[in-house]
């Protein structure tokens, strides 16, 4: 019996035509699904590649706070030149490729969407000069960076005597040449029109005033302290036959003559 209600079922024609009907709408539901699904993965492929664009690049970018530093200099560094998606931008990354440029002491990068970086820079401060020969220098911030080489000397900045090798811009002076930076650096600038240079003496830091006298700072330390007392020696004159004005104490400076004499007492505290 029950395999004639099988072969009723299977014979009659209303139950083919649902199960027919029932195949093709869930054949048609499967064709939705892939459907949707191909049109949202070319969406997203189609928006990747737009984001991934020039469209979304780096068109417009600021720079700040440059002077001797040029914008197309920092845009070049920054790998911006080609307006690279802002997508694919580290703002970081960009700061230490634009801090590399000899000037640049600090960058700071912002990204905008949807197509502008801003970036802020910060420049060093020269306070010496070395030279090179034939009337060039290489101008050196505190850090002993080398920031350019210009022709003429620099009035504003004091001399390095004794530097056997200068780097290129970009790059430190030698660790002992680093100290004579440091010192002009803490220099007072009413100080650096009387100076002819300074240099490296067996004692550590000499200042070379421009009448020959010597000023003897010794160690990078105490800096301001021992300008100040060097300064106030001068200011006190009376140095006729003085060779050297010792400061390495700065609360005690010592006159030395220039023949080999006592040591004469100085003023006291500066």
């Amino acid at each position: 019996m029950e395999d004639a209600k099988r072969r009723s079922q299977r014979s009659d024609p209303r139950i083919h035509e649902r199960r027919v009907a029932v195949a093709r709408q869930l054949g048609r539901s499967r064709l939705r699904r892939i459907l949707v699904v191909t049109v949202l993965v070319a969406v997203a492929a189609g928006a990747l590649a737009l984001v991934h664009s020039s469209f979304f690049g780096a068109r417009h970018v600021v720079v700040t706070g440059e002077d001797h530093t040029s914008r197309a200099a920092v845009i070049r560094a920054a790998g911006l030149s080609g307006a690279p998606p802002l997508v694919d931008l580290d703002a970081a990354v960009i700061a230490r490729k634009v801090e590399r440029l000899p000037w640049v002491d600090h960058a700071r990068v912002s990204v905008s969407w949807p197509w502008d970086v801003t970036i802020r820079v910060t420049e060093r401060v020269p306070v010496a000069a070395v030279q090179l020969g034939a009337g060039r220098f290489a101008v050196s911030d505190r850090t002993g960076r080398v920031l350019e080489v210009v022709s003429g000397r620099p009035v504003s900045l004091p001399l390095l005597a004794g530097v056997a090798r200068v780097p290129p811009p970009g790059r430190k002076l030698s660790v002992a040449a680093r100290a004579l930076t440091a010192a002009a650096a803490a220099m007072p600038e009413s100080m650096v029109r009387e100076t002819s240079a300074l240099r490296l003496g067996s004692d550590g830091v000499e200042v070379v005033l421009a009448d020959g006298l010597v000023g003897l700072v010794g160690a990078p330390d105490m800096l301001t302290a021992k300008f100040v007392s060097l300064a106030t020696v001068l200011a006190h004159g009376g140095l006729a036959g003085i060779g050297t004005i010792d400061v390495r104490v700065p609360a005690a400076p010592v006159l030395i003559r220039k023949v080999n004499s006592p040591i004469v007492p100085g003023i006291g505290g500066g």
